[in-house]
């Protein structure tokens, strides 16, 4: 009898550890490292991951994350960075954000700009003075953002002096908040420019870089792209994230470019002010609105074409959304 009932306890004893074998096998697949972080791959599709990715699942020191055309290197912990490329077609945003336990958090993945053609974009959206949409991203500059630009990189078509203009309006256009629609408020925060640098904007072909922690604005080799803005920024848990850094790359290469789009003389040239009025406006937190109902904001995806120079002034729903990021009241009254 004594050894029937040891071999009960053993019995279910074993049973019980099977039982615990079973649960503790069946939570492994969780914690798996995922297919497209698998080792040996430098570059992790977007598209492939979750919106939050734990740092078991996805070992991702050291690699780059694609969405489309856009691609970010993974910043350090309780870093983030935001990655725009703006096309003549339209543009393409990606958010990369890594917490301090190493957790990384996406957004804007998939957010491709549709194709639009010209015709298209001549009448999408209500008038810019009446239009109120903004999309307001996780960051913003919270008291000054100090920039250089590199002078030497201005392509022949432009005078150096011209272009200095151009960069440093672009940046007062939006700190300003300029506008044809009697809208006054202005940008409580400063975009202060220090000059000419011999540097070069933290991005690469077709990637945001490691930061830095200086902000440049400089033309170079951008594939198939107008532009292209990378904002690092300070992860902030209680309120919005703390922007560093923001650089920003024009293409020499496959562009030409202009700071005279009605002139005459403007054939097929870019206006510089227009486009980095637009890349400003995501270096100060406003996202992109959709093409197709409010392509008239200048935070729409597509700029408007070869000699114009619409995007310059912000319309109703870019001020509302600078609005409502800085608060007059909380942020003091300086402005740029």
């Amino acid at each position: 009898m004594k050894l029937l009932a040891v071999l009960a306890v053993v019995l279910v004893l074993s049973i019980s550890a099977t039982g615990m074998s079973i649960q503790e096998s069946s939570a492994q697949p969780g914690a798996r490292v995922l297919d497209a972080c698998e080792p040996g791959k430098p570059e992790i599709d977007a598209t492939d991951l979750p919106e939050v990715v734990a740092p078991e699942r996805c070992p991702i020191e050291g690699r780059q994350i694609v969405d489309g055309a856009v691609k970010s290197v993974v910043p350090p912990p309780g870093k983030g960075v935001y990655a725009e490329v703006l096309t003549p077609s339209g543009s393409q945003e990606l958010d990369v954000a890594r917490r301090a336990d190493g957790t990384v958090e996406l957004d804007h993945v998939g957010d491709d700009s549709q194709e639009a053609t010209a015709e298209a974009r001549s009448v999408s959206g209500p008038d810019p003075c009446s239009d109120p949409a903004y999309k307001d991203d996780s960051f913003r500059v919270t008291s000054e953002l100090h920039y250089r630009f590199n002078i030497s990189t201005t392509p022949r078509e432009l005078k150096h002096v011209q272009a200095v203009r151009a960069v440093r309006r672009a940046g007062a256009n939006v700190v300003r908040t300029r506008n044809p629609c009697h809208l006054g408020d202005q940008v409580p925060a400063e975009l202060i420019y220090d000059g000419n640098t011999s540097g070069v904007a933290n991005v690469g072909d077709d990637s945001c870089l490691e930061s830095d922690g200086e902000s440049v604005v400089s033309f170079g080799d951008l594939p198939k792209a107008l532009a292209k803005t990378c904002t690092y920024y300070k992860i902030n848990p209680s309120g919005y994230d703390e922007v560093g850094s923001s650089d920003v790359k024009i293409n020499r290469r496959d562009f030409r470019w202009t700071t005279r789009p009605r002139a005459r003389s403007c054939k097929r040239g870019w206006d510089l002010q227009s486009v980095l009025t637009h890349e400003r406006g995501h270096t100060f937190g406003l996202g992109h609105v959709p093409e197709e109902s409010h392509g008239w904001l200048t935070m729409s995806p597509v700029i408007n074409g070869p000699c114009q120079k619409s995007e310059r002034t912000l319309g109703r729903g870019d001020v509302l959304g600078l609005e409502g990021k800085y608060p007059q009241a909380s942020m003091g009254q300086t402005h740029s």
